[in-house]
């Protein structure tokens, strides 16, 4: 908890410094970024080309009731981005550059406390926990993500190369991060299972295209290095063919498309196989190639009269993974809702509620003699946040979850954790 209460100073601290001197402009106003537009010097950044972006995101949480104890972590992410348009500064026809670093610190509570990955007495090793209840995690890292050059050569295709964050292209809503929950925030982790697909801060080298076919239909391939596990873990590593390459495709169908009116209303249907080699998870056997196939959809219910981008939205996703010998997660099943400006005056707001249903593999049991021989269970959770816009490029969000079954777990009772995502837009 001292680590919580320091780093929530910070925080603060923070945002009183810089708070009374933001100046906001068009683009970097004060409801959008906490130090505005320097006094115009992002503004003028921009228009010769250069975008700089720095934010921060922590996730206190804690679990008050079940799984193994109850107790709090405190967890945090830096990231830092520059963007530059290249035809502006060096007449590279339309290509824009895009770099980013992410730092993370603190460990997760799920893995700590809600089904260890293990314990100090050497009882409960269950190993990772697929699940989590806070998705900034990652432990003590700082590191190189993106760095990716996009290339549009005309209206409907174009191509981004270089180092790739796999899940920025596939898998993707952005509707999934009005949760803290690690099952859907980002993408849904069924692909993850094993790592045969990456998320942010993870990257690797790719090449990614997409291509419209109308105003209804866009296509999106991508050939990518399947060995970012082992490399180095300061992003600098770009060494290529340590364990084969993933190969990830989706189709998405466009019924209503509009960036002014609210969420798009789009099915999208996509695969990724990753052609290396994964151990199963009871025996020492190898197995070569794994394949995930995926059904997403965001729509729209109900749009305001008063505004098209106010009302509420739904989401699903099923995603189905082929070998459940070495997938964790054979299939997992998300689906939720967001209400954006349900409450007067409050219409950037976000009201959420998600649900989760995940199958844990048989073949993944629990290794250690005091809880070998048992079967996991299959998880359910819920998730109900109430995500508050609160200007200076300040976000305030709590949570709370309910977890049945915990990362598959019968020896723990159902958990309950209550949670808050902050996140700052500097």
């Amino acid at each position: 908890m001292r680590n919580l209460c320091s780093s929530c100073q910070i925080c603060f601290a923070l945002l009183f410094l810089f708070a009374p001197t933001v100046h906001g402009g068009e683009l970097y106003s004060t409801q959008q970024y906490l130090t505005g537009d320097w006094g115009g010097k992002r503004t003028k950044l921009n228009e010769a080309g250069v975008h700089i972006g720095l934010s921060y995101t922590a996730e206190p949480a804690a679990s008050v009731s079940g799984g193994f104890e109850q107790e709090s972590t405190y967890l945090h992410n830096i990231n830092a981005e520059l963007k530059l348009d290249l035809t502006k500064l060096i007449s590279l026809p339309k290509t824009r550059f895009l770099a980013k670093y992410s730092s993370r610190s603190g460990d997760n509570l799920s893995e700590d406390y809600v089904v260890p990955a293990a314990t100090e007495d050497g009882r409960y090793i269950y190993g990772e926990y697929y699940n989590k209840s806070q998705e900034a995690f990652g432990g003590q890292t700082t590191k190189l993500v993106n760095f990716q050059f996009t290339t549009q050569f005309t209206e409907d295709l174009s191509l981004d190369y270089g180092r790739l964050v796999m899940n920025d292209l596939f898998l993707r809503s952005d509707l999934y991060c009005n949760f803290m929950n690690n099952a859907i925030c980002g993408s849904p982790k069924g692909v993850f299972t094993p790592y045969s697909l990456n998320a942010y801060p993870d990257a690797t080298a790719g090449v990614h295209a997409g291509y419209k076919i109308g105003e209804k239909v866009q296509i999106k391939a991508g050939v990518f290095d399947g060995g970012w596990t082992e490399q180095d873990k300061n992003g600098w590593d770009w060494t290529l063919g340590e364990n084969g390459m993933a190969i990830a495709a989706e189709l998405q169908f466009y019924f209503h498309r509009d960036a002014q009116a609210g969420v798009d209303d789009v099915v999208k249907i996509g695969l990724n196989h990753h052609t290396g080699d994964f151990q199963a998870f009871d025996s020492d056997e190898i197995f070569e190639g794994q394949t995930s196939f995926w059904v997403l959809s965001d729509w729209m219910l109900y749009r305001e009269e008063s505004a098209d981008d106010q009302g509420l939205a739904a989401f699903g996703s099923i995603v189905l993974n082929t070998d459940d010998e070495i997938s964790a997660l054979p299939m997992s099943i998300s689906a939720g809702c967001i209400y954006r400006g349900l409450i007067p005056t409050r219409d950037r707001d976000k009201l959420g509620l998600m649900l989760t249903y995940a199958e844990h593999s048989d073949f993944n049991t629990y290794t250690h003699d005091f809880v070998g021989e048992k079967e996991r269970g299959n998880e359910t959770l819920v998730e109900l946040t109430y995500n508050m816009v609160l200007g200076y490029g300040l976000e305030l969000m709590p949570s709370i979850q309910y977890i049945l079954n915990p990362n598959g777990s019968k020896d723990f009772s159902n958990v309950t954790v209550l949670g808050l995502k902050l996140n700052v837009n500097l």
